[in-house]
């Protein structure tokens, strides 16, 4: 069996879920320290909570995708595509919910968690994409 990072490796789902965890959750952390300072600076203490909390949701969210995605690996695949369907759904009523309950708070900024939210997703989405393009190349 070849070892990670030889030539004509290929990894199992675990070991690519693991990698991008890892990744995903240190990209999240310089992620919320760079734009929550970003934040503060441009707008103060609500824009950096609102930033904050943002990161956080997504966070939450793509964690919650890639357990799913674990829990599910072995399964067949109608199963696998079932569960990951119920799942989005379920979340974005979720984050629909969230969203709406914080609204009007006083001690975040509305942009600022916004731009939070989305940042981290895109932050997410360019790992998953990178992390999956280079160990499959």
């Amino acid at each position: 069996m070849k070892k990670d990072r030889e030539p004509g490796y290929v990894p199992t789902g675990l070991d690519l879920y693991r990698t991008i965890s890892v990744r995903t959750l240190i990209a999240y952390l310089v992620l919320a320290l760079g734009g929550g300072l970003w934040a503060y600076l441009a707008s103060g203490e609500p824009a950096l909570w609102g930033f904050l909390i943002g990161v956080g949701i997504a966070g939450t969210a793509m964690g919650l995708t890639l357990a799913v995605m674990i829990l599910t690996e072995k399964n067949p695949k109608i199963n696998d595509m079932a569960v990951m369907l119920g799942g989005y759904l379920l979340k974005i009523v979720v984050l629909f919910v969230v969203f709406v309950s914080l609204q009007g708070y006083a001690f975040l900024a509305d942009m600022a968690l916004l731009l939070g939210f989305v940042s981290a997703i895109v932050v997410s989405l360019a790992i998953d994409t990178f992390t999956i393009a280079t160990t499959r190349a």
